[in-house]
């Protein structure tokens, strides 16, 4: 058995798996920690298939990202999920979680590109997702410790964050929990407008949506960002309540507020690509699945646009991984710009990035594809590098699943790069 030689001590100290292997899944290291939590030596592995010891890993996927790291020249992320995992491990911490299986995060990097050769690291972000689920189920409990305290006015009053308005937004009364929170007496903010507290940064699109929903009789469930007295910024689960008079007319609303602002700081961890600053792929899946799941005609009226930056694999060999860091950067900046407020923006992978635009017919796609597709090509990086980037957009059809949308945007990308790049392709 052949073993290369590699930098031992470093690999061996991290608290994480690589595993390095070639296109044909021939594995030719496999660190300490593989080894602690597998059960797996490596004297059992190095030398041999990586089939043989996790047969259930979709192959097909894998070679095809190792293909994509080893052509770009930069990593890519095996996708998993909570129900299937790369390779199965047990947890060994002590845990009050029902997880079992530690939950991973999964990067392909290229390593010796002339051998085919690749570093497969693996990331323990168990803690992260109980975290989140702590939270779930903590939100879960003020729920419930809400609807306990309904007719307790006094506790209410000092442990739940409540304001009472007009139905023209005017303050009207406000719980002293509530005045704590946003470090205000209550005597300052009766007879204010509720605008007081909103942020410039926060979509017009969310407030329309409260009020066009509250004057139909109807409550409204949602985040909002406000900012205290001190201008520090916080978010809110808000639950605002119409309440109607003896003929049956809104009257005043009624809302209450939870403040989820570290919940929302550690979502935006979870939830965004680290050098973009955009959603992730984890993230734009998860949001897709729910429209396909719930088939809401209202969320389903959407346009699925793919983003190829051309000749990103030439810029990377000319001027390098930073230039090309810079290129991805520049890129998403100009996508975010051009874009509606309401509309999905999220990094796909390597140099691709995926948009959801959302309530858009195809006519008004075909305008804003062209409007970022001239923007990119006008951008300019490092003093005197031009960028140009090719589409694929397709309108979801209701009924479809997620996996027939994005076959089809990606035949329509090829086509695009087919074509001559730096073009939008419909199908």
């Amino acid at each position: 058995m052949n073993v290369i030689k590699y930098p031992d001590i470093l690999l061996d100290s991290l608290e994480n798996g690589h595993m390095i292997i070639d296109e044909n899944f021939t594995v030719s290291y496999w660190n300490r920690w593989l080894a602690i939590n597998t059960q797996i030596d490596k004297e059992d592995i190095i030398g041999k298939n990586l089939e043989d010891f996790y047969p259930d890993i979709n192959y097909k996927v894998l070679h095809r990202k190792i293909k994509t790291a080893l052509t770009i020249g930069t990593p890519t992320f095996y996708d998993t999920n909570s129900s299937k995992k790369f390779i199965s491990i047990n947890r060994n911490k002590v845990t009050t979680s029902s997880l079992q299986l530690m939950q991973q995060q999964v990067t392909i990097s290229p390593y010796i590109i002339s051998e085919n050769k690749v570093m497969i690291s693996i990331y323990d972000i168990s803690e992260l997702f109980e975290t989140k689920l702590l939270i779930k189920k903590e939100m879960n409990k003020v729920n419930k410790l809400n609807e306990k305290l309904e007719a307790e006015k006094e506790i209410i009053d000092k442990n739940i964050m409540i304001m009472k308005t007009s139905v023209n937004g005017i303050i009207k009364d406000v719980s002293s929990f509530f005045c704590d929170s946003f470090n205000i007496d209550r005597d300052e903010i009766l007879g204010q407008n509720i605008s007081i507290f909103k942020l410039d940064d926060v979509s017009d699109v969310i407030y329309k949506e409260l009020w066009t929903t509250i004057k139909n009789k109807k409550s409204w469930n949602g985040e909002l960002k406000y900012i205290t007295s001190k201008g520090q910024a916080k978010w809110f689960q808000s639950r605002v309540m119409p309440i109607l008079d003896i003929h049956g007319e809104v009257h005043e609303f009624n809302a209450v507020y939870h403040d989820i602002t570290n919940e929302k700081l550690l979502a935006e961890l979870y939830i965004t690509d680290s050098l973009t600053k955009l959603y992730n792929r984890a993230h734009f899946d998860e949001t897709i699945n729910l429209i396909v799941k719930n088939q809401r005609k209202a969320d389903s009226e959407f346009i699925l646009v793919l983003v190829d930056i051309d000749n990103f694999k030439v810029i990377n060999d000319t001027y390098g991984h930073q230039v090309g860091d810079e290129a991805l950067i520049s890129v998403a900046n100009t996508l975010k710009s051009s874009l509606r407020d309401n509309d999905l923006v999220a990094r796909w992978g390597g140099e691709e990035f995926v948009i959801m635009l959302k309530d858009t017919t195809i006519n008004e796609a075909k305008v804003i594809v062209e409007k970022i597709r001239a923007n990119i090509e006008n951008s300019i990086i490092n003093n005197d590098i031009k960028l140009t980037a090719s589409f694929g957009f397709t309108k979801y059809i209701l009924g479809e699943d997620s996996k027939e949308i994005f076959k089809r945007v990606d035949d329509a990308l090829y086509e695009a790069k087919e074509a001559g790049r730096n073009r939008a392709v419909l199908k």
